[in-house]
């Protein structure tokens, strides 16, 4: 029992650490590598955590690796456009002119629908006050007024 808790505390510990690194988001705000990474940090903790046959050192040492790994990709997004998008995605537009594009709608399996309502949790009304819609890498929407009294773009999350 004592060495599940002392296992416990030494893999919180390190995840602190290592999440800490990794940078601060919010859970929603999570790149796809990071969600990946804290995926595979939960479960590389747990085994070595709960079941005193595993050596400890077999759970810290996928845990640096991935957190290391975590904080080179984010060094070289940091550094490389081409290796950012790659990795992950670049902004689509889904409204254009204040007319849906059908063919981004369809690729990125989001509903005519998802957007409007986007637009008005922007607080316009309808299409017909927008020019732009952007879908981010984030997975937000970024939606610009047609009348381009506004520079600034508003931005809302997907709940």
């Amino acid at each position: 029992m004592t060495a599940i808790l002392f296992r416990t505390g030494i893999s919180y510990l390190l995840l602190l650490c290592i999440v800490r690194l990794m940078g601060k988001r919010q859970i929603g705000e999570l790149q796809m590598t990071e969600f990946i990474s804290a995926m595979l940090l939960s479960q590389a903790a747990v085994f070595p955590m709960t079941d005193p046959d595993i050596p400890l050192l077999f759970g810290i040492l996928p845990l640096v690796c991935i957190g290391s790994l975590e904080v080179i990709l984010a060094m070289l997004c940091a550094k490389s456009t081409a290796f950012r998008h790659f990795l992950e995605g670049k902004p689509i537009t889904l409204v254009e002119n204040g007319a849906y594009l059908d063919d981004n709608l369809t690729r990125t399996r989001i509903s005519r629908e998802e957007v409007l309502s986007q637009i008005r949790n922007n607080g316009y009304t309808g299409l017909e006050e927008v020019d732009k819609v952007i879908l981010e890498p984030t997975g937000n929407m970024s939606v610009l007024p047609a009348d381009g009294s506004n520079t600034t773009a508003q931005t809302g999350g997907a709940p």
